[in-house]
Formats: structure tokens, sequence, C-alpha cells
């Protein structure tokens, strides 16, 4: 089992969100949004969703940084307890919990994604 580390995703900042973050001397931008349907997401102002759900999901994208540019290598839908291979990356989510007032918007409210990576 791969020895994760704990990704600085800040749920406060809202989705979506970006950052970067350097492994093993080489650069990584990673890239979460939340995908939600128009009647979820409007059925209440607030309110936490468990992801994923009927018409709601997370995504993640990884690129790694090189001379000529952003290399692709990975786009998928999250699924909490699932190992996601990256090239030389291993990702896991454990909790994926959103707010609806951190889509598109920022703010503490009570939002939680807890992610790990691990150099495979």
């Amino acid at each position: 089992m791969a020895d994760f580390r704990q990704l600085p995703i800040d749920p406060a900042e809202g989705f979506p969100q970006t950052f970067r973050l350097s492994l093993a001397g080489r650069t990584y931008q990673f890239a979460l949004h939340a995908n939600v349907a128009e009647e979820i997401a409007t059925a209440a102002p607030d309110g936490l969703l468990d992801l994923p759900a009927p018409g709601a999901f997370l995504v993640l994208a990884v690129g790694r940084e090189e001379p000529g540019g952003l290399v692709p290598l990975l786009r998928r839908k999250l699924v909490p307890g699932v190992e996601y291979r990256a090239a030389e990356l291993a990702l896991m989510f454990r909790t994926m919990r959103v707010d609806r007032r951190n889509l598109n918007g920022i703010g503490s409210f009570g939002s939680q994604i807890l992610g790990g990576v691990a150099l495979r």
C-alpha cells in the first residue's frame, strides 16, 4: 500500500479549485471541480452534498509540468476509497463533502475534501 501524503485542498476556497504541488523534483497541477445538476444545486441554498450522488460528482484533473508544457496524466470522476493511478502518482480520496455555497463560492461552510497522493 502506498504512503499517501494529504493533498493541500482548501474547501473554503470553493470549487472549481486548482493548486500546484512539487513531489520528487517534479511539479504537478491539480484541478478539482464539482459537477452538480442545476436542480440539485438550487434545491436548497445551503447544505452538504456527499459525493458522488445522483446528479452530483467531483472531478479531478492532474498534469505534470514539463519544459514543453503541461502533460495530462488523469481526468476522472472520483469515488471514495478507490486508488487512481496517474503515471508515477497514486491518488485516493476518503471524504468528498461539498456545501452548495462552495459551488463557485468561497467561505467556510463545512465542505470537506480529504485526498492523498503518493509516488508509485
